[in-house]
């Protein structure tokens, strides 16, 4: 990765790809942050990381930031996710999850900027047919969210076919956790995922934490998904900088670690780390839950050598516990 000293982090405020400058940081390399702020925070990143408040949609900015420091990768992690706001509102998700970073591309090629790690997401595949999941599984996105993420995919494809620009797409299950040291997490408004909801109702922030089904077709009736800890998510991006470094062509990777753990085993385990009760009110399934999204890691891991370290239940919670305790309003008063 010697090769690759400069990058570009789009949507470097944002909960992932903060902690990917910072990891980015440690390992000597110079990450650039292009942000729009929107649903980012500036208190997330060092003082000394360049941020440039831009668009990835605007040309000129992004070429000018490529050609100023020298950026020889970009790992590109703006753009919306939540699939609820994607439901009603799809043409927002397809104009700034497809339409604008192709000013992005276009401004890479003029550049000669030749590599990028692009933030992929397991909604690709939609309800799987197969579990655990392979990269090669079906893809059959049931949300605008998913589709836009899968277009993205396809639009990297021709640019490999180019041969203008040679990209990783790194498929992400349920990202999750905190730094180890709880200074950097989860600050989402509004806020969706399952732990920080529930800690936050461990915390009395919360009246009480809603458990949405318990007819699943799982071990206990509750949804099972494949968390994976942010710092795991930033290895395998620096492991995927490494292989395009080193000439590997354009492909796909499934993010994750392989293990299911079920909606009620999650709520457990925060209980029983944080050693706090609280009220859990069981409520209907919500429309377009799978039962399972567990993914087959085996790609990345016999392909880049990469395999999860932070991954358990244990750690995952423990960091997002000390990261929600000591930052019980995220970032404000940072």
């Amino acid at each position: 990765m010697n090769d690759l000293m400069n990058i570009l982090v789009t949507g470097g405020t944002g909960y992932i790809g903060s902690h990917m400058v910072r990891v980015l940081a440690r390992k000597g390399i110079r990450p650039v942050v292009l942000d729009s702020l929107e649903h980012g925070h500036k208190a997330s990143i060092p003082d000394q990381i360049p941020l440039v408040v831009g668009n990835v949609g605007d040309k000129e900015t992004v070429l000018r930031i490529l050609q100023e420091y020298t950026i020889d990768a970009v790992i590109h992690f703006a753009g919306y996710l939540l699939v609820e706001e994607s439901v009603r509102d799809p043409i927002k998700y397809m104009v700034n999850n497809i339409i604008r970073p192709v000013s992005l591309l276009e401004a890479m090629e003029e550049a000669g900027v030749r590599y990028l790690i692009f933030s992929s997401t397991a909604a690709v595949y939609g309800f799987p047919e197969v579990v655990p999941i392979p990269e090669d599984h079906p893809k059959n996105p049931v949300s605008p969210y998913g589709v836009s993420k899968l277009s993205f995919e396809h639009l990297l494809s021709v640019y490999s076919r180019k041969k203008t620009i040679q990209s990783i797409s790194l498929r992400y299950f349920n990202a999750c956790g905190a730094s180890l040291d709880g200074e950097y997490g989860e600050a989402h408004d509004p806020e969706t995922h399952i732990i920080p909801l529930a800690i936050k109702t461990a915390m009395g922030h919360r009246k009480e934490f809603f458990l949405y089904g318990t007819d699943y077709e799982t071990r206990d009736g509750t949804c099972e998904r494949d968390y994976i800890h942010i710092e795991d998510l930033c290895s395998a991006h620096l492991v995927a900088l490494d292989a395009l470094a080193n000439g590997h062509q354009t492909d796909v990777f499934n993010v994750a670690t392989g293990r299911g753990i079920t909606n009620k085993e999650v709520v457990e385990a925060i209980k029983n780390i944080t050693q706090r009760d609280f009220p859990v009110i069981e409520k209907p399934r919500r429309p377009g839950d799978p039962n399972i999204l567990v993914a087959n890691p085996q790609k990345i891991m016999t392909t880049f050598g990469w395999k999860p370290q932070y991954s358990d239940i244990q750690t995952i919670v423990s960091s997002a516990w000390k990261w929600h305790t000591t930052h019980p309003h995220g970032y404000e008063h940072v």
